[in-house]
């Protein structure tokens, strides 16, 4: 659906116009890591290297597989606190040096876990309910930009631009659980995760752009020439269903094998573009356009290894995922460009045009329980977590230039993190968990703006807090 108010000239604002919208490619812009993780501040203190473990009620987040190591009914909630901040650095406009950051905070995940209390020759049963939310989109950018060009005649063109960027939203899932033994050293699992609207009405996200500039020539302003850009853009009605598969085998006391595979998440959203554009003696125009589109985030494949040493008290874990994200693609039918109708959602360019290379995510662990080997029962139970992880995010990795960014190799961007965590058992009735992670990337995002020598240094700091009920 299209409509317009009183519709601008085809003139320099029409122009203006289509250099305002062409400055932001449409892409599916995730502030948080895109790559899978999990929850809980225990299994984050470690890292997230706990595939191979999942012996808590977050194992359906982690490895499903898990959840038979489970033997009593658990309730759990994980609350976060995070902090993101974007340094940019540019050679060749200065003016847009400065730092951007963003707070978030919400319930990360929560989860029912009931043990089925008969078997099945044998076997155990067990079942869990989870909430899980899976990305967050929030992003702020305040820019300013310059430009000049010379003309004949000795003259000097200017351009001045004042930019707003924001973006809010997030991405949950309801999840069903269900994992189940196979032999004594064996077992499976598998969820099944809801983005349903109708289940999770914040499953959206907006993206506001609000953009103001004149232009010059040998520093006065040209008649006329000032100009308000407006574009908004919402993703709603988001509606998609994909699964977790997990294994989880334990060929003796000490060490634990685990595997899971997620598979692709194909969405469905309404899309709403509004664009407003005043110029001033010129007018003002306004066009709204809304389709069907069609979001797909890629499949997953992660293996770990764990292994608890022989006095119960420390643990070593280590996780390898690999995720495509050439198959992360936003699919637009009706755009009236065919080569946009199929576009990459971490470039925003059409599909194929700059390949993206797969990521590789490599993630260790360690837990210490203070095990009290004189008592037979412990009332208190303390423990400590560290971990280390290597999570690079896909980029096009497009090489700057004088004349903007040629095209690149695919290579991700390099971030690296460090975590910490303590937790406390209660006279085995409640956990309660504490974790920090702090996430970095320096010399990240280069195509962000696509002008040369333009980056940024990437700084997350995030905090975990949660508690689990055993009943």
């Amino acid at each position: 659906m299209k409509r317009a108010c009183r519709p601008l000239p085809c003139s320099l604002a029409a122009l203006l116009l289509v250099a305002a919208s062409a400055a932001w490619g449409q892409s599916v812009n995730i502030t948080s890591s895109p790559n899978v993780v999990g929850s809980g501040a225990r299994a984050i203190g470690m890292g997230g290297a706990f595939v191979a473990v999942a012996d808590d009620a977050t194992a359906a987040s982690w490895n499903p597989g898990g959840l038979t190591q489970l033997e009593r009914p658990e309730f759990s909630l994980v609350y976060d606190f995070a902090w993101h901040s974007e340094d940019f650095r540019s050679l060749a406009h200065p003016e847009l040096d400065g730092g951007q950051s963003v707070s978030l905070n919400g319930i990360n995940y929560m989860s029912a876990v009931w043990p089925v209390p008969w078997t099945l020759a044998g076997r155990n049963f067990v079942l869990s309910l989870n909430y899980q939310r899976k990305y967050d989109f929030d992003r702020n950018l305040r820019l300013n930009y310059g430009s000049g060009t010379a003309l004949a005649g000795g003259n000097i063109a200017s351009l001045f631009s004042n930019i707003d960027y924001k973006q809010r939203g997030q991405l949950a899932a309801l999840s069903p659980a269900f994992g189940f033994e196979i032999t004594d050293q064996w077992s499976l699992g598998v969820v099944a995760n809801f983005y349903q609207h109708a289940l999770l009405p914040d499953n959206e996200w907006t993206i506001t752009t609000d953009e103001r500039r004149r232009f010059m020539i040998n520093g006065a302003t040209l008649p006329s020439s000032w100009v308000h850009f407006q574009m908004e853009e919402k993703y709603r009605d988001f509606q998609g269903v994909n699964f977790t598969l997990g294994t989880l085998y334990k060929p003796n006391d000490r060490l634990s094998l685990g595997m899971v595979y997620h598979t692709r998440l194909c969405a469905d959203a309404e899309y709403t573009q509004t664009v407003r554009t005043t110029v001033s003696a010129a007018g003002f125009g306004m066009t709204t356009a809304r389709r069907p589109q069609e979001i797909t985030f890629p499949d997953a494949i992660g293996a770990g290894a764990a292994y608890r040493f022989a006095d119960d008290k420390l643990t070593l874990s280590l996780d390898v995922t690999r995720r495509d994200w050439n198959d992360f693609v936003i699919r637009d039918p009706h755009n009236r460009s065919m080569r946009r109708q199929v576009i990459s959602g971490v470039t925003g360019l059409p599909n194929g045009d700059n390949p993206i290379d797969a990521t590789w995510t490599v993630r260790m662990g360690a837990e210490y329980v203070f095990v009290n080997a004189a008592k037979p029962k412990q009332d208190y139970l303390p423990s400590l977590r560290a971990g280390l992880f290597y999570d690079p995010e896909p980029a096009s990795h497009r090489p700057s230039t004088p004349f903007g960014l040629s095209r690149g190799d695919g290579r991700p961007d390099d971030y690296f993190g460090v975590s910490l965590g303590a937790g406390v058992l209660i006279k085995d009735r409640v956990n309660l968990d504490l974790a920090y992670v702090y996430r970095w990337g320096n010399h990240v995002r280069q195509d962000s703006f696509g002008m040369y020598r333009t980056s940024a240094d990437v700084d997350q700091h995030a905090l975990y807090v949660s508690t689990v009920l055993y009943f």
